[in-house]
C-alpha cells in the first residue's frame, strides 16, 4: 500500500518537473506575442528573467538576497529529480519519496538561516547607516543625496540592501516609495519603522535630523534589549537541548549494555509500532521546546 502510494507520489512529481518547462516556453510564447502586439513592455524595457516567487517565500528570498530564475529553478528540478530516480533506483520508492519531500525542506531551511544572518548583520549596521545618513543632512544634503552618499562608508550588508534604493532615487522615485518598496519587499521590522519615518516626515514635515537621531537611538535600544534576552534564556536553550539528547543517549546506553533489546523494535511487529511513536513524540517534544526556546522580539 505505501509503495504503491509512493510510486503514485512519484509519477505525479516527475509529470510536474516535465510540464513546467512546457509550460514556461508557453508563457513565453504568449509574451513575445505580446509585445509584438504593443500589450506588453517592449524590446527597449525587457523583462526581468527574475522568477515571481509566492508570496509567502517572497520576503524570505528577499531577506536572504536570493534571486529565483528560470535556469536555476530548472537546475535544481532536474537535479531533484535525478536524485529521487536513483533513490527509487537503489532504495525504492520510499526512499525516493523521502529524497523528493527531504531535499525542499532542507533548502528551505538554509535559506532561512541565511536570511536570518543577513538580517540580523543588517540590523547591527544600520544604526550606524542612519547616523552616516544624519551627518550628511547636517552638510547641507537632502535627504536622497545623504541616503546616496552615506552607502560609500556603509557596511557591505548594508549597501547590499540599500541599492536597490539608490537606483531608484537616481531614477527620480520619491524618497518615501522608495523606502516603502523596500520595506514591503523585506517586511523587516526595522525597515520598516525607518520608511514609516521618511514617510511620515515628508508628508507632515518637520527636522528629519531629529527623527533619524531618535530612530537610530530606538534600534540601539532594541539591540540591546535583544542581546540582553538572548543572556537571559540561554541557560534555558542548554536545558532543553540536554532534555532533547537525554532520551537518545539513554536508547544508546541501553542498547549498548543490551543488545538484544533493540532486537524487540526491530523485528517484532509492535515494537515497529512502539518505535514509530516514540519517533513520533520524540519529534513533537523538539518541536514544542524549539518553539517555547524561540526568541521574538
Amino acid at each position: 500500500m505505501l509503495s504503491g502510494a509512493a510510486f503514485l507520489i512519484l509519477s505525479l512529481l516527475i509529470l510536474m518537473g516535465i510540464g513546467w518547462p512546457l509550460l514556461a516556453r508557453q508563457a513565453r510564447q504568449r509574451a513575445a506575442i505580446d509585445r509584438r502586439l504593443g500589450l506588453a513592455p517592449t524590446a527597449a524595457m525587457p523583462r526581468p528573467a527574475v522568477l515571481a516567487p509566492p508570496d509567502r517565500m517572497a520576503p524570505l528570498l528577499a531577506q536572504a538576497q536570493i534571486d529565483v530564475t528560470a535556469r536555476a529553478l530548472g537546475m535544481v528540478g532536474g537535479g531533484l529529480l535525478l536524485i529521487a530516480l536513483f533513490a527509487l533506483l537503489a532504495a525504492g520508492p520510499v526512499a525516493a519519496l523521502a529524497v523528493v519531500a527531504g531535499v525542499p525542506m532542507a533548502l528551505v531551511g538554509w535559506v532561512r538561516r541565511r536570511a536570518q544572518r543577513r538580517v540580523e548583520a543588517l540590523i547591527e549596521a544600520l544604526p550606524h547607516y542612519i547616523d552616516a545618513v544624519r551627518q550628511m543632512q547636517a552638510v547641507g544634503n537632502s535627504l536622497a543625496q545623504a541616503l546616496d552618499r552615506a552607502l560609500a562608508d556603509a557596511p557591505a550588508v548594508v549597501r547590499s540592501y540599500i541599492a536597490p534604493v539608490a537606483r531608484r532615487l537616481e531614477l527620480g522615485a520619491p524618497v518615501a516609495d522608495a523606502m516603502q518598496v523596500l520595506a514591503e519587499r523585506l517586511r523587516v521590522p526595522e525597515i520598516s519603522m525607518l520608511a514609516a519615518a521618511i514617510r511620515t516626515n515628508m508628508r507632515y514635515g518637520g527636522s528629519i535630523s531629529a527623527v533619524l537621531l531618535n530612530l537610530a537611538n530606538i534600534l540601539r535600544e532594541r539591540i540591546r534589549i535583544k542581546r540582553e534576552l538572548k543572556a537571559a534564556i540561554s541557560e534555558a536553550k542548554i536545558s532543553g537541548r540536554v532534555l532533547i539528547v537525554m532520551p537518545l543517549v539513554a536508547m544508546a546506553v541501553l542498547v549498548a549494555m543490551n543488545p538484544d533489546y533493540i532486537g524487540f523494535f526491530l523485528r517484532d511487529p509492535r515494537g515497529h509500532r512502539l518505535a514509530a511513536i516514540a519517533l513520533v513524540l520524540q519529534g513533537m517534544g523538539m518541536l514544542v521546546m524549539r518553539r517555547v526556546m524561540r526568541l521574538a522580539f
